[in-house]
């Protein structure tokens, strides 16, 4: 039973750090790992910002998100292309994350 709680505190504990990386705005990453130094960025923006990312994941042959969003962006494999879409308000901390989404591929 020890052996599980301790497995069980070190993976929380190991997952809550991993999290923090993207969801503190301030956290600081590796700026040289990136798929691309130069990409086309698109940037969307949408009435109905759930509806537009489902759609376009849909028709990109993925089987949408199935969970709530604040922000989406697609990527091409090569690194060269990226279409964020975001509500017609937004903030800097959910563009950001996006566009880091558009050099770093799925990092989290």
């Amino acid at each position: 039973m020890k052996k599980i709680i301790a497995t069980l505190t070190i993976t929380f504990f190991a997952t809550n750090i991993w999290a923090q990386d993207w969801r503190d705005p301030r956290s600081r990453f590796d700026a040289k790992k990136k798929m691309s130094d130069t990409i086309q960025l698109t940037w969307r923006t949408a009435d109905n910002l759930q509806q537009a990312c489902e759609e376009e994941s849909r028709r990109r042959g993925n089987g949408g998100f199935g969970y709530g969003l604040e922000a989406c962006s697609f990527w091409n494999i090569q690194g060269t292309e990226c279409l964020i879409i975001t509500k017609n308000t937004t903030n800097l901390h959910e563009l950001g994350h996006e566009v880091r989404h558009c050099f770093q591929g799925n990092y989290h």
